[in-house]
């Protein structure tokens, strides 16, 4: 009998990731409902409710850590939430492209670079999202290029291409691998993290392994 679970993300790369996790990780679970909330103070005002819906359902939430010192020091600024069972929250250091990042062969291939050109710890940069669009930009072709980094790129400020989002989901969807990830990335490990923090052990799998 397959299972739901609800996913909430601070933005679209973010839920294409928990999706994937989901699948590869849980795979007695069907993702039920998922909310894409455009900004992480979006998800802390709501957390709550979040909360709440985990008596009904498990439900996996994702955002990134960006500026903050440590995730701890994140989630104590947002209060105290009483244990909940089936209700977990995960912290991208710094940003969500750093656990994508971690897949660094397939990344490789994504973007037509070495794989030596991948970082390869991604989990210590101060912009993973930047390191991806200079990545983009020194290797890609010229479709993909252009779909990823916009005209007006600058490194002190990146903003993303027409179609970041689209081709950075659709790699995810099809051919990136949380179990390829190592293990010091802060990855969303779901049983482990959930039996240890949250009590939660309804929800099965294995956590990612190392390649």
């Amino acid at each position: 009998m397959v299972k739901k679970i609800a996913v909430v993300a601070e933005d679209l790369l973010t839920q294409a990731v928990l999706h994937k996790c989901i699948s590869e990780v849980l795979p007695a679970y069907s993702v039920a409902r998922t909310d894409v909330k455009s900004g992480r103070g979006n998800v802390q005002r709501e957390l709550r409710a979040y909360a709440a819906l985990a008596q009904v359902m498990p439900v996996f939430v994702g955002v990134d850590l960006d500026n903050d010192d440590c995730a701890p020091t994140l989630l104590g600024g947002w209060g105290r939430l009483p244990p909940q069972a089936g209700f977990l929250l995960r912290v991208a250091v710094r940003e969500i492209e750093a656990w994508v990042l971690a897949d660094q062969k397939r990344v490789a291939s994504f973007i037509g670079a070495a794989p030596n050109n991948v970082p390869k710890r991604p989990d210590q940069l101060a912009d993973p999202k930047r390191s991806l669009l200079e990545l983009a930009r020194a290797h890609a072709g010229s479709e993909l290029k252009a779909d990823l980094v916009p005209r007006n790129y600058d490194a002190l400020y990146p903003r993303i291409g027409r179609a970041y989002n689209l081709r950075l989901c659709e790699f995810v969807a099809k051919k990136w691998r949380p179990r390829k990830l190592p293990r010091q990335v802060d990855i969303p490990e779901l049983e482990s993290a959930a039996v240890v923090s949250l009590g939660m052990n309804s929800l099965g799998g294995r956590p990612p392994r190392a390649s």
